[in-house]
């Protein structure tokens, strides 16, 4: 059972990356450099930079025409990658590339990027990103028993382009302890972990490993994560998610799937997915998936 599994997570995933490189290589690169200027009432403008003085800059949009911004009015500027044109369109910057699901991926947040996460209403993450390698996260989950301690963890993450924008490796962990009655118990749990992507920030593909413990007894067998992203326009995505638990004790391992899409703002993403818990012995068990995440900050993106 767990080799099927992972067969057929593979095979789906490749050909998500394989459909997502497919659609890359077919999108032409404009010949003038597109800038997209955010002003500090929200609005963004993306355009030709026509002229730029001390205290304005014009823009040369494709619905206003030429637009004059006072520098003072400007919460960024920064030219825009080339493949963010696609098809004739400006795709905005993509904010929730380091997470699937649940799962993250060998991206990270950058530099004075942020990111509220929510799952299942119960499971609540802010993270930000202190560098352009290094994102640290602290979660609660409050919901979780409604009478007895709840838990409270840290998430550090390391991430490094190995070659950038193709290719990113990220380690990390998660370290956490119950609280109760304004004081932390004796249980603890956490994880580390490496996950290697493969692909840009808007069509990737990860494989990952890592080794949990809890209690201070880390586990004897690994958990392997496969896990894919298809952007298929400014506002959609695709998303598979998929987990193998193994155990010395066959009656203990288990595969987790997730298919599922996500629905993106600037501001604001909604993932919508359908999970099934796999169990050699007793079957499949489907659960449905609700998350949300909100992002906060200035982004460095260039």
């Amino acid at each position: 059972m767990r080799l099927n599994l992972f067969t057929l997570a593979c095979t789906g995933l490749i050909f998500l990356f394989t459909a997502a490189n497919s659609a890359a290589q077919q999108t032409p690169a404009p010949d003038t450099l597109i800038y997209t200027v955010e002003t500090k009432d929200g609005n963004v403008f993306f355009g030709t930079l026509v002229e730029e003085g001390a205290e304005y800059v014009v823009l040369k949009t494709e619905n206003f025409g030429d637009v004059t911004i006072l520098r003072k009015a400007i919460r960024s500027m920064r030219p825009l990658a080339r493949q963010k044109m696609v098809n004739g369109k400006v795709w905005f910057d993509n904010p929730f590339s380091s997470r699937y699901f649940a799962g993250t991926s060998g991206y990270g947040l950058r530099k004075g990027e942020g990111s509220v996460d929510n799952g299942w209403v119960i499971f609540n993450q802010i993270s930000y990103g202190f560098s352009d390698h290094f994102t640290l996260g602290i979660g609660l989950a409050p919901l979780l028993v409604f009478d007895g301690p709840f838990p409270l963890w840290i998430t550090p993450k390391f991430s490094f382009p190995l070659k950038k924008d193709r290719l990113n490796l990220a380690v990390g962990g998660m370290y956490g302890r119950a609280y109760s009655d304004y004081e932390f118990d004796d249980s603890r749990f956490g994880a580390v972990y490496s996950q290697l992507t493969v692909g840009s920030r808007d069509a990737n593909l990860s494989v990952g490993i890592g080794y949990g413990f809890s209690d201070g007894s880390w586990s004897q067998r690994p958990l392997f994560s496969i896990n894919g992203l298809l952007r298929t326009s400014p506002r959609f995505a695709l998303i598979l998610e998929s987990y193998i638990v193994t155990s010395d004790y066959e009656f203990d391992s288990f595969g987790l799937a997730g298919t599922g899409v996500r629905f993106m703002g600037r501001r604001f993403a909604l993932d919508v997915a359908m999970l099934s818990a796999i169990f050699p012995d007793d079957g499949v068990y489907p659960l449905p998936w609700v998350g949300m995440h909100v992002p906060f900050g200035i982004s460095k993106a260039q």
